[in-house]
């Protein structure tokens, strides 16, 4: 913004000037130089930051990112939200279907990934319980195969 105020200030005092000098110098050949001279001196100043800006101006096309990368990060992005997002969402089922059989756990943690053919599976169940509730492990086991048909990992806790 000093480049702006310096030649807006380089302006109004190069014309402030002209402007005296038009007035206190006579008619002839004299005024006609001092003005020509003011004139280039203002042209002067005001190119100097504007070569400058285009000087630091770079169309270099080759430190852009490629469409296509640009497209495969955001599919990969979305992705992992809707994989974020579908893991909380069966957490959040199998909590309540537990807690249905009046089975009460710490936490829940399934796992999700992405097949071949871009379907999602479930990976993983890690299920935590207090140790207290070991009785619990089989029932929790039949409750989580019926449901998701695969085999939780039940960890016991403090």
């Amino acid at each position: 913004m000093s480049a702006v105020a310096s030649i807006a200030m380089t302006i109004c005092v190069v014309s402030i000037a002209g402007s005296l000098l038009s007035v206190l110098l006579p008619e002839g050949s004299a005024k006609k130089i001092v003005l020509m001279v003011l004139g280039a001196f203002l042209l002067c100043s005001v190119i100097g930051p504007v070569q400058e800006a285009v000087q630091g101006f770079s169309l270099d096309i080759d430190q852009t990112v490629p469409q296509e990368n640009i497209t495969a990060s955001a599919d990969e992005t979305y992705s992992a939200k809707v994989l974020e997002q579908t893991e909380k969402t069966l957490e959040t089922t199998l909590a309540n279907l537990l807690r249905k059989e009046e089975i009460k756990t710490n936490r829940i943690k399934i796992t999700l990934k992405e097949d071949e053919y871009e379907g999602i599976i479930v990976s993983n169940i890690s299920i935590y319980i207090d140790k207290k509730d070991n009785s619990s492990v089989l029932k929790i086991k039949e409750v989580t195969e019926k449901n998701f048909g695969i085999t939780p990992y039940v960890i016991s806790e403090k």
